[in-house]
């Protein structure tokens, strides 16, 4: 059987017709939030292109079965090298010599690239010919947070597949049915988590985690209110530690997005917080929702510039007091103008 897949059901209508077709891309990019599922579905891509079947992919054919217990020796996942967890030039020449070699069981070879987002720019370079012009038996997926992560010569040679997050209802069940938490507790991360059940899984398995997203939730309630005293509280917190303060910027700047599009009615939120997301909307403008985005989005750089952590938070909680709608003036601890 195939892997049980929540939401992204037009993504998945999509895939099969390709397959049935015989129409899959030979460079596909599979893009959305971290815990949308992405590599699932690329893995669900990869077994419709190498399946045997009557109707790819089957989930029953030996090919399939193969894939499914990550035998299949014509489905090789890249593994990360070089800087920021990426790809070296290195290891994109290998698999560009290693494309050339024919099949060892089925039709095609499929070459898996996951979390793309810090590919540098000599790599996909590098990977250039190969994602224009591969051997006919080539098949090449990619998965990043956004298309933005490739250059625009890699990105008008792929097929670009948005990939969703789920509803929390969906979380939930998945939750439940699939990895055996209890009703309460998926309820609980599904909310925390907005949908997505990469991240869910990852919260409840990490205290840390559901710490952080606590942080995230004040974190927007301070950013609604302009009280600078809070925000530089919560963000010093994070001064020694480089991967949370970058995990705690990416749950920020989704409720920076959930707080905006509450604002048109919308339900599909995909913040850790729906109560200090409705906060942050009642004062928000499409302007200043967009300077908050630019802000974490900036301070998220420097950290991966190795800029000093301490200065990047105090920047930023600076910079979103500004922004916010009382940010003419900063709030101090007890509560008045400084």
């Amino acid at each position: 059987m195939t892997p049980e897949i929540y939401g992204n059901d037009a993504a998945l209508r999509l895939i099969r017709t390709m397959a049935a077709s015989g129409r899959l891309p030979h460079a596909c990019l599979l893009w959305g939030e971290a815990g949308t599922g992405r590599k699932t579905i690329a893995h669900y891509l990869a077994m419709a292109a190498l399946c045997t079947g009557p109707h790819p992919p089957c989930g029953t054919c030996p090919s399939c079965r193969k894939l499914l217990h990550g035998s299949h020796p014509d489905l090789t996942v890249v593994e990360h090298s070089g800087k920021k967890n990426g790809f070296s030039v290195e290891t994109v020449r290998h698999v560009c010599k290693d494309a050339i070699v024919a099949p060892n069981d089925g039709a095609c070879k499929v070459y898996l690239f996951a979390d793309c987002d810090y590919m540098d720019v000599r790599a996909q370079n590098t990977l250039l010919k190969l994602t224009e012009e591969p051997p006919p038996h080539v098949r090449l997926l990619f998965t990043a947070a956004h298309p933005e992560a490739f250059l625009e010569t890699m990105r008008s040679r792929m097929m670009s597949i948005p990939i969703r997050q789920c509803t929390r209802e969906e979380c939930r069940t998945a939750l439940t049915t699939q990895h055996g938490y209890a009703p309460a507790e998926a309820a609980r991360a599904a909310e925390a988590c907005g949908g997505s059940i990469g991240r869910a899984l990852a919260w409840l398995a990490d205290e840390g985690m559901q710490t952080l997203t606590g942080h995230a939730a004040a974190l927007t309630d301070a950013a609604a209110d302009g009280t600078l005293y809070e925000m530089l509280r919560i963000l010093a917190g994070y001064e020694k530690d480089r991967q949370s303060a970058a995990a705690l910027l990416r749950l920020l700047d989704l409720q920076v997005r959930d707080a905006l599009v509450m604002q048109y009615g919308q339900t599909d939120l995909a913040g850790c917080d729906r109560e200090s997301a409705a906060h942050l909307s009642k004062t928000l403008t499409a302007g200043r929702a967009e300077q908050m985005h630019d802000a974490i989005r900036e301070a998220q750089e420097a950290l991966l510039a190795s800029v000093s952590v301490r200065l990047v938070l105090s920047a930023l909680g600076g910079r979103l007091c500004m922004i916010s709608e009382k940010g003419r003036g900063y709030v101090s601890a007890s509560g008045g103008r400084i």
